[in-house]
C-alpha cells in the first residue's frame, strides 16, 4: 500500500545589513510548492549584524517555520547567497565563528525534519528571483517585526472559499537585565535601542537603576516609562515570579513591541513560561547583568524564543 505524499514546501530567505555590518534585518517566506500560494511571512531587524549573519538569520527562521507546517514535509530552501547555500550543502568550509553557529543551528533544525521522515535540499536562485524575501529583509532592517500567517486563507482559497488572511502583529517582547550599576545604562539603552522601532512601549522593575535604563532606552524614541512592581523581582519564591508571569500574560493580550526593564529572575520567568521549563531547570538559562533576550508572540497564540543573552553591547 503506498502511503500519502509528503507535502511538499518552498522557503525563500534573505538577510541584509546596511554598512556591513550595520543595521541588519532578515526576511523569509514559507510558499506551498504546488500551488506556490505563501502561507507565511516573516521578518525582524537584528541590530548590528553583517550581511552574512542576517542573510543565515533568515535562513533559520524560514525552516523553523516550514517545520511548524508539516515537520515531515520535503523543504526547498531557495536564496540568493551563494555563500549560505554552498555552505549548508557542505561545499565550501564555513571559517568564521559567528556563521559557524547559525550554521549548526539551521543544521539541527534540517536534522528535525529528517527525523520526521521529511527532507531538506538548498538551491541558489539569482537575487531577481528572491524579490519577495528581499523585500521582507528589508522590512526587518527598518526595525519592523513581521509574522503574517496566510494559512487559513490558501485553505479556504482550495476549498473554493474566499477570505482575508488574518492579521495583526502579536507581541515582540524585548527583555532588559538590568546592569550591575549606572555606569552600564547608556550602553544597554543603546543595544536595546537598536533592536526597536519608533512604536515601542517601555516598562519597567520600580526601583532607581531599572528606572535610569529604561528612561535611557524611551528618551530618544520620545515615549513615557511606566513603571510597575510587577517587574520588580525577586519574589519570595526561589524560581517564577508570579507577578512577572501575570503581567507577561497581561501583554500578550495588549500586543505590540515593549520593552521590559528586569530583574534576571523576571527575564527568567518569561523564558521559561514561553519555553515550558520544569521549575529545576529555571535557573539554567545563562542571562548576564544588561544582556538582552527576546520572546515574539504570534496573533495566533505560538510563542517563541528569539534569543537570550545578547551582550555585544557592552563590550
Amino acid at each position: 500500500m503506498t502511503g500519502a505524499a509528503r507535502p511538499r514546501l518552498l522557503v525563500e530567505a534573505d538577510g541584509g545589513s546596511r554598512g556591513n555590518p550595520g543595521v541588519a534585518g532578515y526576511g523569509a517566506l514559507v510558499r506551498d510548492a504546488d500551488s506556490k500560494a505563501v502561507l507565511v511571512e516573516l521578518a525582524a531587524p537584528l541590530g548590528q549584524a553583517s550581511n552574512n549573519v542576517a542573510e543565515y538569520s533568515g535562513l533559520i527562521a524560514g525552516l523553523r517555520a516550514a517545520l511548524e507546517i508539516d515537520p515531515a514535509a520535503e523543504v526547498a530552501v531557495r536564496m540568493d547567497s551563494k555563500l549560505v547555500i554552498e555552505q549548508m550543502s557542505g561545499r565550501w568550509k564555513i571559517k568564521h565563528e559567528d556563521m559557524r553557529r547559525l550554521a549548526l543551528e539551521a543544521r539541527e533544525v534540517c536534522s528535525e525534519f529528517t527525523a520526521a521522515g521529511g527532507s531538506v535540499r538548498f538551491q541558489w536562485v539569482p537575487r531577481e528571483q528572491n524579490k519577495a524575501a528581499d523585500a521582507l529583509s528589508n522590512e526587518g532592517m527598518d526595525g519592523h517585526h513581521v509574522r503574517r500567517d496566510h494559512r487559513a486563507a490558501a485553505d479556504e482559497a482550495a476549498d473554493g472559499a474566499v477570505s482575508e488572511a488574518p492579521t495583526g502583529t502579536g507581541l515582540q517582547l524585548l527583555l532588559v537585565q538590568v546592569p550591575v550599576d549606572e555606569g552600564r545604562a547608556a550602553a544597554v539603552a543603546a543595544g536595546a535601542r537598536e533592536l526597536l522601532g519608533p512604536d515601542a512601549h517601555v516598562t519597567a522593575a520600580s526601583n532607581p537603576l531599572a528606572d535610569a535604563v529604561a528612561r535611557e532606552i524611551a528618551q530618544p524614541l520620545g515615549v513615557a516609562v511606566t513603571s510597575s512592581d510587577d517587574w520588580a523581582g525577586p519574589s519570595a519564591t526561589a524560581g517564577a515570579d508570579e507577578r512577572v508571569r501575570a503581567a507577561y500574560h497581561s501583554l500578550v493580550e495588549r500586543g505590540g513591541t515593549v520593552v521590559a526593564v528586569t530583574t534576571r529572575q523576571g527575564v527568567l520567568t518569561v523564558l521559561s513560561e514561553v519555553l515550558g521549563l520544569a521549575h529545576d531547570r529555571f535557573w539554567t538559562i545563562a542571562t548576564a547583568p544588561g544582556s538582552l533576550s527576546a520572546v515574539e508572540v504570534w496573533p495566533d497564540g505560538t510563542a517563541s524564543v528569539a534569543f537570550t543573552n545578547r551582550t555585544a553591547h557592552l563590550r
